[in-house]
């Protein structure tokens, strides 16, 4: 990696303790937050990391539904720790994250599973506090689910600001309907559909019109899924 990939950890750090080097060493950095709710907060302030890893046992609330309310934030990469080892619990992780390890760690283990992650990820624009310049009349800001179409706000519901992240994340090819339904709705909740995501993609072409009618920057590939098209 040419660049540092930031890492959060939201929850005990003491499961990472003196992981900060080691993780250096490959190409990451590695903060560390007590609660969802801090990580919240920093997110608001900082951006989107990278990758999160979200230990399930938080102090203010429960990992799962700490997973829940970012995925209305943006698609973002998630690695989701636990201590304990219920039935089912790797089931119920893996519906709002991408990997799920339980304590204790191995750290190379740790390490491999991030960069397995971080390698299907083909754009990191979602990462830092600064919106995104998608081309030269659309900017976005994913952590505060707002577009700037010419220069005017408009404010983006959560799928919205999902679907869009994903779209950017794969500018200029062909999305497939599996894949958006997959990353929108990947905790197999109600409207796992075609008809709720195309509801969905018309709501979200109608705040990226220029003008009233204008033919947008998110292309039908018919059959297929979809393509934005401004870059």
């Amino acid at each position: 990696m040419d660049a540092l990939r930031r890492l959060l950890l939201v929850g005990n750090e003491g499961a990472l303790s003196g992981w900060q080097d080691r993780l250096l060493a490959r190409g990451f950095h590695l903060s560390c937050v007590p609660s969802g709710t801090v990580a919240l907060r920093d997110i608001h302030t900082n951006g989107l990391p990278h990758l999160l890893i979200v230990r399930l046992e938080l102090p203010d609330m429960s990992g799962l539904d700490f997973c829940r309310s970012l995925c209305e934030k943006a698609d973002i990469p998630i690695i989701m720790l636990a201590q304990q080892d219920a039935p089912g619990l790797a089931v119920r992780a893996l519906r709002h994250a991408d990997d799920f390890l339980r304590e204790p760690i191995d750290p190379e283990e740790l390490i491999m599973r991030v960069q397995r992650v971080l390698s299907r990820v083909g754009n990191f624009s979602y990462a830092g506090a600064r919106p995104v310049q998608v081309c030269d009349f659309l900017e976005v800001d994913f952590v505060r689910r707002r577009v700037f179409v010419d220069g005017h706000e408009r404010q983006l519901t959560p799928t919205e600001n999902a679907l869009l992240q994903v779209l950017v994340k794969h500018c200029g090819e062909v999305v497939s309907v599996e894949t958006l339904i997959e990353r929108l709705w990947r905790n197999g909740v109600h409207l796992r559909d075609r008809n709720a995501l195309r509801v969905h993609m018309h709501r979200l072409r109608q705040k990226l019109e220029r003008t009233r009618g204008d033919a947008g920057v998110i292309r039908t590939e018919r059959g297929i899924g979809y393509t934005l098209v401004a870059c």
